[in-house]
């Protein structure tokens, strides 16, 4: 597969990528804002499709995620501009003890972290890169537990680069 050559097209993808994650949540486009806790939990109520999947079962809870643009940094390369976008994906899962909550969150991350891992139409840099030290794929950069929508969830920011070539605009 060939990278995206604009940002919403990678978006796009992204957004394509997450949303195929079995039991992801509602992932949304851009971040979400509500007036009120409950236009927040309207946003990110989740009910499994599949009772079985989880401890959850059938009960609604919090669950869901946002992509944002954090950075993109314009790059020459062999004469052509190449945009590294840097994007962070936020998640919530409501915390219930009962069901080790915080397992099942960091089972979720892992299979999104897996998705993203073989995507070949996101622009990643490559596998291995210029020596073992180079990032790649998705990385958790912080995880714990927030109060979000007034309840107690887990929460993680996920941060993801991905490359496209650059399509001149004209004025």
């Amino acid at each position: 597969m060939t990278m995206p050559n604009t940002l919403a097209a990678t978006r796009e993808a992204l957004l394509a990528l997450l949303r195929a994650v079995p039991a992801v949540g509602q992932v949304h486009p851009c971040e979400r804002y509500a007036s009120d806790d409950r236009g927040f939990k309207a946003a990110y109520q989740y009910r499994h499709t599949d009772p079985a999947t989880d401890g959850f079962g059938a009960d609604a809870h919090i669950r869901g995620w946002y992509l944002r643009r954090a950075a993109t940094s314009e790059l020459n390369a062999d004469g052509r501009i190449l945009n590294e976008h840097t994007w962070q994906m936020r998640g919530y899962l409501s915390f219930n003890g009962a069901v080790d909550s915080e397992l099942i969150f960091d089972d979720l991350v892992e299979r999104m972290r897996d998705a993203a891992r073989l995507a070949g139409n996101l622009g990643l840099p490559g596998l291995l890169g210029a020596s073992t030290a180079e990032e790649r794929g998705l990385q958790v950069a912080s995880s714990g537990p927030v109060w979000f929508a007034g309840a107690l969830c887990h929460s993680a920011v996920l941060q993801l680069k991905t490359r496209n070539w650059a399509e001149w605009r004209k004025p």
